[in-house]
């Protein structure tokens, strides 16, 4: 079994089409959100007809930047919410320790090293660690790939595309924050390419 980290935004949604994992998990951890996300990713997952697990845990208490609605510790990226992508591979691999997934699936994209959770340090750390309790892997399909390049060489449909949501503010889309401003470009990006 695979089980893809999704959030209802671009990058996981390309993965979702692209590799049709048997799991779609869904974690609302008290990112703001996460009423957006959790919109767009049932929506997708029934659009693609793929199985969307959805858990909750409350970690706000423990976050930093925008996405907890706290205090910045990046200016480059006022998202950055430190330990993020750790927490939510390790929420995954304890949800589905039962079964012993072969993979756990992070939409890491070439760019995201502007977080120190998006590098290849952090993704082979990350995969070693756990490996150390169990035989599931991290898999980071896209790492090496910009999100475009991702879209083209997934065919993804850009109308698919149209349900995702990138905002790192709230449950509607800002327009300014660096979520939706990555988002209007790969859309548009998207749509040129169906032309």
């Amino acid at each position: 079994m695979k089980v893809l980290l999704f959030s209802g935004g671009v990058d996981s949604t390309v993965l979702a089409w692209w590799l049709r994992p048997e799991r779609l998990l869904f974690v609302k951890y008290g990112q703001v959100a996460a009423v957006g996300e959790q919109r767009a990713a049932e929506i997708i997952a029934s659009e693609l007809d793929l199985m969307l697990d959805i858990r909750t845990i409350d970690l706000r208490a423990f976050g930093h930047g925008i996405m907890s609605g706290g205090r910045s510790l990046n200016p480059h990226a006022p998202e950055f919410w430190p330990y993020r992508n750790q927490m939510l591979v390790t929420l995954a691999a304890m949800a589905y320790a039962d079964e012993e997934p072969e993979s756990i699936i992070l939409g890491s994209v070439a760019g995201d090293e502007v977080h120190p959770d998006g590098t290849g340090a952090f993704r082979a750390a990350m995969n070693n660690l756990l490996r150390v309790q169990s035989q599931t892997k991290l898999d980071t399909p896209a790492a090496e790939l910009t999100t475009e390049e991702l879209i083209r060489q997934s065919s993804v449909s850009p109308d698919l595309l149209g349900w995702t949501f990138s905002c790192h503010t709230g449950e509607w889309a800002c327009g300014t924050c660096r979520g939706c401003v990555k988002h209007e470009q790969v859309l548009a990006y998207a749509f040129n390419q169906k032309e």
